[in-house]
């Protein structure tokens, strides 16, 4: 049995709305990203969707699974930035930060660091932006929170990180890989296809079957039928070159700003 990270927001949800969770093979265990990111690291999972950072901070012991991914080129809907004043007059004030993931956190550091020019002072707290905002200037959220927040329409300013990392850089941006830890190789590398063919196959089915997972957004946090399906129509769950590159790039500014501290090379298996 692979133990696998299952991630309940709804932007996996073209992972895991078809994926057969009672097979034989999986087991499956329910997490934000960074949850999954220490518990892969840790050993108490075998393979997840985690945190493209999570994986720059392992890349020598893990491989990606591959043409699977969280990808946008441009906007992201559930990756934000909500702010009481623009970017520019960041610098110095407090930008709280969710405690669920790793990928936007630094992709937040990237952004207002190198391409403002802004160094603001953080913390980490839970995703609540009302509780945020009383001790922050700036609240970055993520996922169901992210999305939550921004439908009631807050009075502040609104950056989607996925549209600031294209306006500077003309890139992609991978949020999130499958990866395992390559010693599963040694032992369990077939079951490690099966379930490869099995997530692959659960996402096309999804993507062949939209109406199904946007009606399961719906009864899961509201919202109306175009506002999901142009949420989704943004999405990339592949991760063919060019988001390859975009992931590359992300990845060399993380180690460039010494948020890694080495420059991390992308492994995948199966080999195609």
């Amino acid at each position: 049995m692979i133990r696998i990270g299952h991630n309940p927001n709804t932007n996996m949800l073209p992972m895991f709305h078809f994926l057969d969770k009672n097979h034989p093979l999986i087991e499956a265990v329910i997490a934000e990203p960074t949850g999954h990111n220490a518990m892969l690291a840790a050993g108490e999972i075998d393979m997840a969707p985690i945190s493209a950072f999570s994986y720059g901070e392992h890349w020598k012991d893990y491989a990606i699974l591959p043409n699977l991914s969280v990808s946008t080129k441009g906007r992201v809907g559930s990756i934000i930035l909500f702010s009481k004043v623009p970017l520019n007059d960041l610098d110095g004030l407090t930008i709280a930060l969710t405690d669920a993931s790793a990928t936007s956190v630094n992709l937040t550091k990237i952004i207002l660091h190198h391409y403002y020019g802004v160094i603001p002072q953080y913390l980490t707290m839970s995703s609540n932006l009302q509780e945020m905002f009383l001790v922050a200037d700036a609240a970055l959220l993520i996922g169901d929170a992210a999305i939550q927040a921004a439908l009631l329409q807050p009075d502040c300013y609104i950056y989607d990180l996925g549209e600031e990392w294209l306006k500077f850089t003309g890139c992609s941006m991978t949020y999130a890989v499958w990866a395992f830890p390559k010693l599963l190789l040694s032992e369990r590398a077939q079951e490690i296809k099966i379930i490869h063919k099995l997530l692959i196959e659960a996402k096309v089915k999804a993507l062949c079957n939209m109406e199904d997972v946007i009606l399961t957004c719906q009864t899961m946090l509201g919202g109306t039928h175009g506002f999901w399906a142009g949420y989704f129509a943004q999405f990339n769950y592949g991760l063919d070159s060019s988001l390859e590159c975009g992931l590359n790039k992300y990845l060399g500014l993380c180690f460039e700003l010494s948020l890694l501290p080495s420059r991390p090379v992308l492994e995948f298996w199966p080999k195609e």
